[in-house]
């Protein structure tokens, strides 16, 4: 063998095998900027509305929000990683700033794909407790719709839940129409009902209401998300619909 041509045959396989060495380790941002968009478009990005489209490898969402009916700021933290096929973890921490924090575990899976089915669709089976160390809480099931029209991008949420002995249950209904009025940004209207369907309610509240508009800056694999409207809630001690301004700000992420 001539002495140049070890050599040569080294450089080419360089050559050769470098663009899909570098292909592989972009792989993951793509993906993880894809996920970023569809949740943006699902308006999943906020604490509004439960995505129904696919969700990659897994997300984060962080979400700050303050409404002048209670007076008050609320942190809240969800995520998802996916585990097995169409099968994915499910984790949230409500009110996490607060003595009154809410953790909650349970599952989603992928149940329809728009391009075979017509429609997207998740199911969620997530149980909230009274607190870190009160295993006693609420078990929520939700299934998520979302379609495409055109550039319109719509998402429809219905929930049911109730605590084991059945004193405390809801059921809520919500919306999300989006849209790209331009690159990386996507903007559009939510809305929120939820109702404590006879019962004295989840901590008191009887029913509660929001509509308003969001707009979502997707940035790679982060997105934020800022969300503002009116909002409304009846307890079992206000007697009466109490409404507000309601302002929220979320980041997050996808890996």
């Amino acid at each position: 063998m001539p002495p140049r041509l070890p050599s040569l045959v080294a450089s080419l396989s360089v050559l050769t095998l470098a663009p899909r060495a570098i292909a592989d380790q972009a792989a993951p941002a793509i993906s993880a900027t894809a996920t970023v968009e569809r949740l943006a478009e699902d308006a999943a990005v906020s604490s509004v509305v439960r995505g129904a489209g696919a969700t990659g490898d897994g997300f984060a969402v962080v979400t700050t929000s303050f409404d002048t009916v209670t007076d008050r700021a609320q942190l809240d933290l969800s995520g998802q990683v996916h585990l097995w096929d169409r099968l994915s973890l499910v984790l949230r921490v409500d009110d996490a700033a607060s003595s009154d924090a809410r953790p909650g575990v349970g599952a989603a899976i992928r149940l329809l794909d728009e391009g075979r089915h017509g429609v997207d669709s998740n199911g969620y089976l997530v149980y909230k407790t009274e607190g870190f160390s009160e295993p006693e809480g609420e078990l929520e099931a939700l299934a998520s719709f979302g379609r495409s029209f055109g550039p319109v991008r719509a998402v429809a949420n219905i929930a049911y839940g109730q605590d084991p002995e059945g004193n405390e249950r809801d059921g809520e209904v919500a919306l999300g129409v989006q849209m790209r009025p331009a690159p990386q940004l996507v903007a559009g209207v939510l809305g929120r009902y939820r109702d404590a369907l006879g019962s004295r309610g989840d901590r008191g509240v009887l029913r509660d209401v929001f509509g308003g508009a969001s707009a979502t800056l997707a940035l790679g694999r982060f997105a934020v998300s800022g969300l503002a409207g009116v909002s409304g809630i009846e307890t079992t001690t206000s007697g009466s619909l109490q409404a507000g301004a309601t302002a929220a700000l979320s980041v997050g992420a996808a890996f």
